[in-house]
């Protein structure tokens, strides 16, 4: 039985789980099949529909004195929501009085929701004409088992203009079948076996508020994405670039006369630094930056590069927000239409003035910077700001920030920068460590944006590549750091830094890839092997064995060994999906046993949000504080079903975090090569309808324990080891506490 306790809360919540699970003997109640309409919406639901419709409608009706008229047009829907989330687990499907009309015919469909994450979709059969039917809608046929759900949606399913329909009686159908007895699974671990210290700033997230981290304890916070690429420290002052039509935004600052004290970045540091927490920043290496003022700018003016296929008031349509700019345009144009001689034939704006917007800026722009930061909060060496990173996504930069550089990236040009801005930086305070070069995904592992622009090109090939020797960007440019550490003494760049979203439809970045229905889900927590796997080929368009991590090691190991492996972007699915969290899970779990040195999630998540529990199991999975932290040891499932991931403490811990993947409950029966001390170890869990919170304890014998893991569950069992065994090899390597920015 779970207690579903928030981390506020959670003290309070194991003497509740221990109660109930020590002592009670009250059966729970069984459910009943749950009324959402019934002449008028049940109480638990709201009406949040935005079709045509009528909950009173009085003729026809099914039964009682009233049902739903629902105009099912333009992909317009009803929508029931509840007020409190449903355990899918407890309801089997939907059932539903439909009447057609006098034509009938209409095409609808039901997806359930929880919040903005799909968890799935039914297709209704046509209505019928001119009578009532009954259908039901199965949930389990349509993969729909786990989780929770607080939206259900009938919506249009052709995007056409139909007739009205009526609706009439709905409930949804108590779930009375026997639950499937757990699989039985085994687990191994051994915890003097592959040992490797687990670096505490893979657990970082990019932005966040001060709030989050002081609850959840992120160790790294990173200030990145395209804003920061143009980022103005002195009148702090970003530019959103192709996110946002090329403008820029001055940050809310309390005392705009105090500027650059008191900015945007000013805070974030602070906060950061407060909460005992890791800044990393950006340091712009574009060579432009916004205008010293706090006035919104843009890059493509409409009255002086002509129209544009949209603006920043043609975006809100028909009623404009009072605050939007008609002259801001997106950089897109017809050249049928735009005959200024800015408008490219494949449509985009060409020569315009990148000092409409920006400045060109050197590398004394960051050492600036720095310089005012160390004055405020001090150097590295001081505690204050200690991790650089080069830039974002430069290989983008003719997309993003086309505006002020419209050519594509080069290999030369990419080092050139890097080189320059890091050494410059490294001059400032040499105990900054730098990152680089933060490109954003697998084609821009291997090659260059001008290789990408060469026409028929391949994507992880061209002539740039060729002229480089043929290697890979990724490994010439560790090939050139190091070369730099021998003329200079001075190595460049300490961490490898990349940006990685699964493809295929799984990476949580909007609507279309942050489904939850079953093939989805099961595909994203699949996808989690392309981190390690050199069996796994990618199930999307990449089509090979992508093992990120390994990857980048033999290119480190073969070019400049010693730097460290940075993942500053990732994302595996929306922030409340339960897929999404487990994937999270994994993914943490996979950095560590890895040895990844630095990662930030894209972006934090949201508070009370399931991948934020991902995180709280790992840093503080009690409420109090309590982190997973030590060495990587040896665990091994014998069902790919389920994750396991094993981390030995400096005293005598055992962590062992399982990641059921399976929709059907397992029975792991654990084996520890150490001996465990006989007595209980902590059981602390989170699925797709319950919170984190401690839910009982599991029984150890020196030798391991037996624990049942539900479907598409984490679960993190707390043990102790002998302590007479526990550094039997001598070498105590788990101590954390005094981890540095050194590289390994």
């Amino acid at each position: 039985m779970l207690c579903p306790i928030r981390p506020a809360s959670r003290l309070l919540g194991l003497l509740c789980c221990c109660l109930l699970l020590g002592f009670s003997s009250v059966p729970e109640s069984q459910a009943e099949d749950l009324t959402i309409y019934d002449d008028q919406l049940a109480p638990g639901f709201e009406d949040w529909s935005w079709a045509t419709h009528d909950l009173a409608n009085p003729s026809p009706v099914a039964m009682g004195t009233a049902s739903i008229s629902f105009e099912a047009d333009g992909w317009e829907g009803l929508f029931f929501h509840a007020t409190e989330a449903l355990d899918l687990a407890q309801w089997s499907g939907l059932k539903l009085w439909i009447h057609g009309g006098a034509a009938g015919g209409q095409s609808i469909r039901l997806t359930l929701h929880l919040g903005d994450t799909v968890l799935g979709e039914i297709p209704l059969a046509a209505a019928p004409s001119a009578a009532w039917e009954e259908r039901t809608l199965d949930f389990r046929a349509a993969g729909m088992a786990f989780g929770s759900f607080d939206g259900l949606i009938l919506q249009d399913a052709t995007g056409g203009d139909q007739a009205t329909l009526f609706l009439d009686h709905l409930q949804l159908i108590e779930d009375d079948s026997p639950p499937p007895a757990p699989a039985p699974v085994t687990v191994s671990v051994d915890p003097n076996a592959d040992r490797r210290v687990i670096s505490p700033l893979i657990y970082g997230v990019n932005f966040g508020s001060a709030a989050q981290l002081s609850t959840v304890g992120y160790p790294l916070r990173r200030w990145g994405g395209n804003s920061v690429t143009r980022y103005n420290w002195r009148f702090d002052v970003t530019n959103r670039a192709f996110d946002w039509f090329f403008q820029n935004i001055p940050g809310e600052v309390a005392d705009p006369g105090a500027l650059p004290h008191g900015s945007s970045s000013d805070r974030f540091v602070d906060e950061t630094l407060a909460a005992g927490s890791r800044p990393l920043m950006t340091a712009p290496a574009i060579g432009w930056t916004p205008l010293d003022d706090r006035t919104k700018k843009w890059g493509f003016s409409v009255a002086k590069y002509g129209p544009q296929l949209v603006d920043e008031c043609s975006f809100f349509g028909a009623n404009p927000p009072p605050w939007c700019s008609a002259d801001s345009g997106n950089g897109t144009c017809d050249p049928a239409v735009n005959t200024t001689g800015f408008c490219s034939p494949d449509g985009l704006i060409v020569g315009n003035d990148p000092a409409d917007s920006s400045q060109a800026i050197g590398d004394s722009n960051t050492t600036d910077w720095m310089a005012h930061l160390s004055s405020r909060v001090g150097t590295a060496s001081e505690g204050g700001v200690a991790l650089w990173a080069i830039d974002n996504e430069p290989m983008l930069w003719d997309s993003t920030h086309r505006d002020v550089h419209p050519s594509p990236a080069t290999y030369d040009e990419l080092w050139s920068r890097t080189r320059n801005l890091a050494l410059a930086i490294k001059a400032q305070d040499s105990d900054a460590k730098v990152l680089g070069p933060a490109v954003w995904g697998w084609c821009a592992f291997f090659s260059s944006a001008s290789d990408a622009a060469f026409p028929n090109g391949s994507c992880v090939d061209g002539p740039d590549r060729m002229a480089h020797g043929g290697f890979p960007l990724l490994e010439w440019y560790a090939q050139q750091n190091c070369a730099v550490e021998v003329e200079t003494g001075v190595r460049p760049i300490d961490y490898l830094d990349v940006h990685f979203y699964p493809q295929g439809g799984v990476a949580g970045l909007g609507a279309g890839d942050s489904g939850e229905d079953a093939a989805t889900a099961a595909k994203r927590l699949r996808s989690t092997r392309e981190l390690w796997d050199p069996t796994w080929v990618s199930e999307s368009w990449i089509g090979q064995s992508v093992r990120l991590v390994p990857r980048l090691r033999e290119w480190i190991d073969a070019q400049c060994p010693g730097m460290g492996i940075s993942l500053s972007e990732y994302r595996w699915g929306s922030d409340d999906g339960p897929s999404s969290a487990l994937a999270h899970v994994d993914v943490l779990g996979i950095l560590g046993r890895e040895g990844v040195d630095l990662a930030t999630r894209w972006v934090a998540p949201e508070a009370g949000s399931r991948v934020e529990d991902a995180f709280e199991i790992f840093l503080n999975y009690d409420g109090l504080g309590s982190r997973v932290e030590g060495d990587s040891v040896r665990a091994l499932s014998s069902s790919e079903a389920l994750g396991v991931y094993a981390v030995r403490g400096v005293a005598d811990q055992l962590w062992l975090l399982m990641v059921n993947r399976d929709p059907v409950p397992l029975e792991a029966t654990v084996s520890v090569a150490s001996t465990l001390i006989p007595g209980s170890g902590d059981l602390f869990r989170f699925d797709g309808s319950n919170p984190l919170a401690m839910v009982g304890t599991v029984a150890t014998s020196s030798s391991g324990f037996t624990v049942d893991l539900p479907a598409r569950s984490a679960s993190l069992v707390v043990a102790a080891l002998s302590t007479s065994l526990l550094f039997a090899d001598g070498f105590e390597s788990g101590d954390t506490s005094a981890w540095s920015l050194a590289v390994p």
